[in-house]
């Protein structure tokens, strides 16, 4: 059984035999390789927050009857007696019936999303799934395949694995994901939180979270935890210049729309600096396969 399988297996057996249980009332819905886990894992060292060890819960891109929900399993059995409970699955935002069947469930879920530059995000889930399945496509094979992938239609169902795995660059147009899920949550539900400033003061962030959530602040905060984290060393060859290139050009319109819908400061991604004109593409190349351990 797999690893994520055992973990909700575990879930729902405590749930049948817990004395009380939590509807879940609040969701990190995105996005993945930026530190989503961290921000869950920290949250749930809050006493007035159950987690669990199924962090990705994975509800609302689960083959369920969707006519008829089993809502009563979306829930977290009381353990440290926490008053609310909450899901940290960063396919919510990417999928679009996912976050429509959220808010069928509860129309005032609130809400926390983490953003990372869409190149590094990107290059981070290839390394990722690389890591997972050895024989994923080289960096430069991914790119070529799947680089012009568009964000999924309204009307699409389930994902399957592959939808996820195969949308490496897709899943960082966070603009067009954005701008559907606020048609359906309005902005008040939600904090932003930029990836790297994040990590450098979640103190500060964590005060943000609980205040929307309306549990009091931390007096004790807990350790920052960081979790799988990008591979340094990578197998297979590099990308070009002009693949880099290619994926700046393909953020630079939507990277203007997810500015003017969140607010994130993006001035200090690379993506953006690259459009400016502030990082030369050969520098950003250079950059990426350093932190990949890429070598020609």
């Amino acid at each position: 059984m797999h690893r994520r399988a055992r973990r909700r297996a575990r879930r729902l057996a405590r749930l049948e035999t817990a004395e009380s249980s939590l509807p879940i009332s609040f969701a990190i819905v995105g996005v993945q390789k930026a530190a989503t886990t961290t921000l869950f894992r920290m949250l749930s060292a809050h006493p007035d927050v159950e987690g669990g060890p199924d962090k990705e819960m994975r509800f609302f891109v689960q083959d369920h009857d969707w006519s008829d929900p089993p809502y009563e399993t979306y829930r977290r059995p009381v353990v440290h007696g926490g008053r609310i409970a909450g899901d940290a699955t960063p396919a919510y935002l990417f999928w679009p019936s996912a976050m429509r069947r959220m808010r069928d469930y509860e129309p005032e879920m609130r809400l926390l999303a983490v953003f990372r530059d869409p190149i590094e995000r990107s290059f981070s889930q290839w390394a990722m799934e690389r890591t997972r399945h050895p024989h994923f496509p080289d960096l430069p094979e991914a790119i070529a395949a799947y680089a012009d992938e568009p964000l999924p239609p309204e009307d699409a169902g389930t994902p399957t694995p592959g939808d996820l795995q195969h949308a490496l660059f897709a899943r960082s147009l966070y603009g067009g994901q954005l701008e559907r899920a606020l048609a359906l949550f309005p902005e008040p539900q939600w904090r932003m939180f930029e990836f790297r400033a994040f990590l450098q003061d979640p103190h500060r962030h964590l005060d943000i979270a609980t205040d929307l959530l309306a549990i009091p602040r931390f007096t004790d905060y807990p350790d920052e935890t960081q979790r799988m984290a990008t591979p340094d060393s990578n197998e297979g060859p590099p990308p070009s210049v002009t693949d880099v290139e290619r994926l700046v050009q393909r953020y630079a319109d939507d990277l203007a729309l997810f500015e003017g819908l969140s607010h994130v400061d993006t001035s200090g991604w690379p993506t953006r600096q690259a459009l400016d004109g502030t990082l030369s593409v050969s520098d950003l190349h250079q950059r990426l396969c350093d932190r990949l351990g890429l070598r020609a």
